[in-house]
């Protein structure tokens, strides 16, 4: 049997023009009678998305400026089963199928693999960047470690940014907007590409420029909380070496230095101010904390990445991907969300990391298809955690919170002379993976798909904890010992200690896919994620020294059952999946108030169910609307695999609601002068939790109140859009959250640990206007 291959040319063309809802063509153009086919590489080659046999959804850069859409968060709004939350740039949080990836330490591995342009971009204090000037962005769901590698315990997300192209094309856009709370949001963007030498060298830069001010008063007077200032910028080159060669270079730049996190504790009012997260808060560092270090974030994140193409013949593909990562960042925050000096604390982070994947891809059009290859990763990093509180009026709380549960307000003024510990973790790993995926077309309808993936690691974790300065004076009972710490976990003698191991394992994928139709195609799949073994370093209860410990990988059994349906002349598209996991080993840290120890528990096995819909619809030629829905049965099984009772029994994954939905329409007006169009949008989510003990009192030694949890909550966005003839010029009205609902983004938080819960607000509504000018 011999099947047509993909024409590469087209169907790249394609991909460039289209999204999860097709994208109007300018006004010169006829409106469009169907919905563009939307082309996919999450395979490793060129696909159209119904053929695809994965649960994936793709959303193209025309599609991602169409609904103003610059971050993950943001993106996440309209991808079922994908949740992001984000504190800051520094802190973000990936949610798929109820999984959450967002640990900062240096040594855990992350969950969800983020991956730009093929490059792993994992780690969580550099996985954070902005979506400008994009080809597109693939969520692929379920385990897919065969195709995004070891990250990819539940699912991924790769960035594809536009390369460098022969053909001139440049864009400006700038945009201005203000929030309810008179708050200013300003924004530069633009990109100029083209040939340097025709045919043989071309050039692409892009950058972005956008500073929202804080959406939080500070009733202290200065800067306020929660808002944005990020500049990042890329230089794409594309070299045809030969015909059959192609060689892209990609470079990256990003700086965030937002203002301070809003963590606004609910016990503590500030002055002139209540306790409730919508409104003022009064946080701050010392001045005797690092200098007088301000509240806030300073990150930088580069990137580097080569992609060498060889069509060796008409079969025969080898793709080369090498890719080096670095980010450093220092963020200061307020960990107690009160107007006292009671836990002032940073996290100081940076990783190096370099990888190559090798990969040659066949495909003559008979039986079989498939790819193999090999990862190589070498990646280095740090935490390091100083906290302080001041002597007078921070030490009393905690003594006293120490001794019965609970501190009083302070009334004692600070002293300015601070108790301090400090912490760090430190992680080498070398890792190297071997792929295989082969798809096997028994007849024209049927396809048998397997792949694998052999991972092996070599990892070193290091760690110290430990006492700063002098003891404190007089009858407070603090000691001198650098070993014997007050709020974190110590290390003997606050020394550096350290351990080494190797790891290896599988993880696979089988899938049958059948097409009923041109137009229908369906698929089952079996596959198993597995996030690889942490070394970690963990005080046990009871005990005064900091004990190794190695943390079984994670593995998830996933079976899915999903298709692809088009209709009425491809005027409607539906694609979904239902699936069933099974969660083997998952890991979560408890602090253990009282005895300065972090406890790292197995908490067991899991189980999840639930469906993944996605319509995109085109009813009239000016008419297009999409609608998405997310369920995720996610809960903790009531006895581990052993058969013994488990602490989360019954409990629901954190930061992952059951229900989520999105719905939006674009109507379009084409006119003599241009084309008008109105985009409404509406997404919903339900109740979710902030943490995997769901904030229960009885499973919390101190606090007897449910209230960190965010319940069911609906935003409304809207964008007024104006094309000129010829399309080369855009002028935009919009409104994000446009009803100013409040709900949170975090609950609970480091101050929750002493007693001090805090909370940080979502962002309120924002009104702006945008214009965009375009060359051709």
């Amino acid at each position: 049997m011999k099947r047509s291959k993909t024409p590469k040319t087209k169907l790249m063309k394609s991909a460039l023009r289209c999204g999860t809802v097709a994208v109007l063509a300018a006004s010169t153009l006829p409106l469009q009678a169907q919905i563009e086919e939307v082309i996919v590489t999450a395979q490793k080659r060129e696909q159209s998305l119904k053929d695809v046999p994965i649960n994936i959804n793709a959303m193209s850069g025309d599609k991602l400026a169409e609904l103003n859409i610059q971050q993950f968060d943001e993106l996440a709004n309209f991808i079922p089963g994908l949740e992001v939350q984000e504190q800051s740039a520094n802190n973000p949080a990936f949610v798929i199928r109820g999984i959450t990836s967002d640990s900062g330490e240096s040594n855990i591995e992350p969950r969800i693999a983020v991956f730009q342009d093929g490059v792993p971009s994992s780690r969580s204090r550099g996985s954070f960047f902005e979506l400008h000037d994009l080809e597109r962005v693939e969520v692929v769901k379920g385990p897919q470690s065969t195709l995004f590698g070891r990250a990819a315990l539940i699912g991924g997300i790769n960035v594809i940014q536009r390369k460098a192209d022969y053909e001139t094309e440049a864009q400006i856009k700038v945009g201005y907007g203000e929030s309810v709370r008179d708050t200013k949001y300003k924004e530069v963007s633009g990109h100029l590409g083209g040939a340097i030498i025709d045919e043989r060298l071309a050039g692409r830069v892009a950058f972005v420029d956008k500073e929202r001010d804080p959406y939080m008063e500070n009733l202290l007077g200065g800067e306020g909380y929660n808002g944005a200032d990020v500049q990042a910028y890329r230089i794409a080159l594309r070299a045809n070496l030969m015909e059959t060669l192609r060689w892209d270079i990609i470079a990256n730049h990003q700086k965030d230095t937002p203002p301070g996190t809003g963590f606004k504790n609910n016990r503590f009012a500030p002055p002139g101010g209540d306790t409730s997260p919508f409104t003022g808060a009064a946080l701050k560092s010392s001045p005797s904390y690092r200098g007088g270090k301000e509240l806030g974030l300073e990150r930088e994140l580069d990137s580097l990445t080569s992609i060498l193409v060889w069509d060796i013949n008409e079969d025969w593909s080898f793709t080369s991907i090498s890719g080096k990562r670095d980010f450093e960042s220092d963020e200061v925050f307020d960990g107690d969300g009160s107007q006292y000096d009671i836990l002032i604390a940073s996290e100081i982070a940076e990783g190096e990391q370099f990888s190559q994947e090798i990969r040659f891809n066949y495909d003559a059009g008979g039986m079989l298809s498939a790819f193999f290859g090999a990862n190589y990763l070498e990646e280095e990093g740090e935490q390091y955690v100083p906290v302080a509180t001041d002597k007078q009026q921070g030490l009393p709380f905690f003594l006293e919170f120490l001794a019965r549960g609970e501190g009083s307000e302070p009334s004692n003024p600070p002293s300015g002379e601070l108790y301090m510990e400090e912490f760090a973790n430190r992680s080498d790993t070398t890792s190297v993976d071997l792929f295989a995926d082969a798809t096997y077309h028994v007849n024209d309808k049927l396809q048998l798909t397997a792949g694998i993936r052999w991972t092996k690691d070599d990892k070193k974790t290091s760690y110290f904890g430990r006492t700063l300065g002098s003891p404190v004076p007089g009858p407070i009972p603090v000691p001198n010992d650098p070993g014997n710490t007050l709020f974190i976990a110590a290390s003997p003698g606050g020394e550096l200690v350290s351990a080494s191991d190797t790891f290896e394992g599988f993880s696979w994928r089988t899938v049958a896919s059948y097409a009923f139709s041109e137009d229908l195609n369906g698929w089952v799949s079996y596959s198993r994620g597995r996030r690889p073994e942490v070394i970690a370093f963990n005080t046990p209860e009871g005990e005064d020294f900091v004990a190794r410990e190695t943390l079984d990988a994670e593995e998830v059994d996933s079976y899915e059952i999903g298709g692809f349906y088009s209709l009425m002349d491809n005027r409607i598209n539906i694609s979904g999946s239902v699936f069933y996991y099974e969660y083997a080993n998952f890991q979560t840290t408890l602090f253990a108030p009282g005895e300065a120890a972090v406890i790292v528990l197995n908490a067991g096995s899991a189980t999840a169910h639930g469906l993944e819909l996605q319509i995109d619809a085109q009813p009239l030629d000016n008419l297009q609307t999409f609608f998405s829905y997310g369920y995720n049965y996610g809960r903790f099984s009531s006895e581990d695999e052993d058969g013994n009772p488990q602490e989360f029994a019954g409990n629901k994954f954190r930061l992952s609601p059951d229900h989520s939905v999105a719905i939006g329409a674009t109507l379009s007006f084409p006119t003599d002068v241009g084309l008008f169009s109105i985009t409404p949008s509406y997404t919903y989510k339900s109740e979710i939790f902030f943490d995997d003990d769901n904030d229960r009192p009885d499973l919390q030694e101190f606090d007897d109140t449910q209230d960190e949890t965010q319940p069911g909550y609906a935003i409304w966005d809207l964008s007024l859009r104006y094309e000129s003839m010829g399309g080369n010029y855009v002028v935009e009205l919009y409104g994000k959250n446009i009803r100013d609902e409040d709900y949170l983004l975090d609950a609970g938080n480091t101050g929750d640990s002493f007693g001090l819960p805090t909370f940080i607000p979502g962002p309120d509504r924002l009104v702006g206007i945008t214009f965009t000018a375009k060359y051709p």
